[in-house]
């Protein structure tokens, strides 16, 4: 893949998939085994202290977690439209998936703060005036330590463009159809599309003519044994290396569908790849069996890395599976029906467990010893702020026990609750009946208390009218 290439996937990537992930993350679960003070009404409003954790919400248009022994919170406001969870240390915020924020806190009071609303507006502080930044793109841009620069600043994009790192500098008229460069040891220019070169004293030169008709170069050459490339677009694509010990061969090569046909192999690694009809025959072995890869797509593929394996049949079947010292875990997904997720972490011995069947059932056991199931279950992936919020609003039952020993159970969108532990009971029917039991007695209201009795104490308690008497 050429180097241009793999920087676009990974903007697509930090672009699209990163913000997710982080939303996707949410610790909110409970960890302190004592007793909890809990309050209710409906499905609407809900909350529960634990020692020094706290948990609220008023459904759907708010949620708030706080561990005041990590100083760890997270919020949410109508999931997914915001949500940030921050320590004193650091924060991030992401708003339906697409818009991102970080931030780092200093002791002294000061922060490092970054603002991505993708791609249109970019906006940061630092410690001092030379870490602030300020973007709206594409009028105006001054962007400093982001997507991979110290430095890129531009007017009326793609007018007029200049970048820095470190010693390197460059400019760009027109961009991508201008731009030269350098420093000691790089030089660059570029007239797209007739003529480019990219050259790095003792490691790499790159040129093109009639891009991207015509390219080739030499790579590694800081390395033992250097590769020299040649594409002809798009009819052929070749790479050796020095001594022969890698070589590559590509016939109708085209960029992310790949090619024609291909072959290659590297005896360093022992890896022999083949490729044929593009994206739809891909073959991968070692001598060490520590890379595998055979796909017929769309209908079957297995690939086989670093400990991790991933395996699809159709588009809809698909299993992945980690074994690692830090993490083993199994998933298995039909989409958009089911969902299986197992993950244990073996220097702690805990275990996740984690399987839907959408839209009628969601089960989880978290590592902390809560586990929590449900139906309906409307949301079609594990989302764990989502889940939390909108389920409860449309479920018929929903059971939870939790790692202090408390079991809950609702039905009818929250229409009875009944919670309960060895020493206690309580049941909820909102704006009908609260009743409590004890070992020393028992407690009722009816409307909150337009008639009411307690009797867990010495002297029984009565109240009418919302007044005690």
């Amino acid at each position: 893949m050429l180097p241009g290439l793999k920087i676009q996937l990974r903007i697509v990537f930090f672009l699209f998939f990163l913000p997710a992930a982080l939303f996707a993350k949410l610790p909110s679960s409970f960890t302190e085994d004592t007793k909890s003070n809990y309050k209710q009404f409906w499905f609407l409003y809900e909350s529960e202290k634990r020692a020094k954790q706290n948990f609220l919400t008023i459904r759907p248009f708010y949620m708030r977690f706080s561990d005041d022994t990590t100083a760890f919170q997270f919020r949410s406001y109508l999931s997914p439209i915001y949500y940030r969870e921050e320590t004193n240390h650091w924060y991030t915020w992401s708003s339906l998936f697409f818009f991102t924020g970080t931030g780092f806190k200093h002791e002294e009071g000061d922060g490092d703060e970054d603002i991505l609303l993708t791609p249109l507006f970019l906006w940061g502080q630092g410690e001092s005036q030379r870490e602030n930044y300020f973007s709206i793109f594409p009028i105006y841009g001054n962007i400093r330590n982001k997507l991979g620069y110290q430095e890129l600043n531009y007017v009326l994009f793609p007018i007029y463009t200049e970048w820095k790192y470190k010693s390197y500098e460059a400019k760009s008229i027109l961009w991508p159809f201008v731009m030269w460069g350098g420093n000691e040891v790089r030089n660059d220019l570029r007239i797209f599309p007739f003529y480019s070169k990219k050259e790095h004293e003792g490691k790499y030169k790159r040129y093109s003519i009639l891009w991207p008709f015509f390219q080739w170069g030499e790579e590694k050459l800081d390395k033992k044994e250097p590769t020299d490339y040649f594409l002809f677009f798009p009819f052929y694509n070749r790479k050796d290396s020095l001594n022969g010990n890698m070589k590559s061969r590509a016939f109708l090569w085209f960029p992310i569908i790949n090619s024609l046909y291909s072959y290659g192999y590297d005896k360093k690694t022992g890896q022999t790849n083949y490729t044929a009809l593009f994206i739809f025959f891909q073959y991968t072995t070692s001598e060490k069996k520590d890379t595998e890869k055979l796909v017929f797509f769309p209908f079957y593929g297995y690939s086989y890395f670093a400990n991790k394996e991933a395996e699809f049949i159709t588009p809809f079947y698909i299993s992945l599976t980690q074994n690692t010292t830090h993490l083993k875990s199994k998933s298995y997904f039909l989409l958009p029906f089911y969902s299986h997720m197992t993950q244990n972490y073996p220097q702690t011995g805990r275990r996740d467990f984690y399987w839907k069947l959408w839209p009628f059932i969601r089960y989880h056991e978290d590592a902390e010893g809560n586990f929590v199931w449900n139906t309906l279950a409307i949301i079609p992936v594990r989302f764990a702020a989502m889940e939390d919020v909108w389920e409860p609003i449309f479920s018929i039952v929903e059971y939870r026990h939790s790692s202090n020993g408390e079991k809950r159970l609702h039905l009818l969108t929250r229409l009875f609750t009944k919670r309960w532990t060895e020493n206690e009971t309580h049941i909820h029917i909102p704006l009908l009946a609260e009743w409590s039991k004890s070992n020393t007695g028992f407690k009722y209201d009816f409307l909150y208390g337009f008639l009411g009795i307690d009797t867990r104490e010495e002297e029984n308690k009565y109240k009418l009218l919302w007044f005690e008497i």
